[in-house]
């Protein structure tokens, strides 16, 4: 997929199967001045994820493992990482899920003021 790069910022990771919504959240986010990269999955993802990601925003429901399992399995080595779970499905085991891996929960359909401000938090 195609990054959306902006200089002297750091680089978030969007992950969901929906690649129309990640394009979106992409060129959203690059308002901003944030550079972006999309990814269909939580297995393509995970290679290029590096210490110079600080931000994921993922799908929680993705082909494979979930969006809570990604985020899960990278803050083992990256403990920095800020993390948002998106999801149209809100029922509390969801929730719980982004929670215990250490993401916020957002729920779709999503809203962009919210994810610009939570992005600026943190990056």
């Amino acid at each position: 997929m195609p990054s959306h790069d902006a200089p002297n910022r750091p680089r978030i990771v969007i992950v969901d199967d929906n690649l129309e919504l990640a394009e979106n959240i992409a060129e959203i986010l690059s308002l901003d001045g944030y550079a972006s990269e999309v990814f269909g999955s939580a297995e393509d993802a995970l290679p290029a994820i590096s210490e110079g990601v600080v931000i994921v925003v993922t799908d929680y429901r993705l082909p494979g493992m979930t969006g809570a399992e990604l985020v899960k399995r990278i803050r083992q080595q990256h403990k920095q990482l800020h993390a948002v779970v998106i999801s149209a499905y809100t029922d509390e085991r969801t929730v719980r899920a982004a929670r215990e891996a250490g993401a916020r929960f957002l729920p779709k359909p999503v809203d962009f003021a919210w994810l610009s401000t939570f992005v600026r938090e943190f990056g």
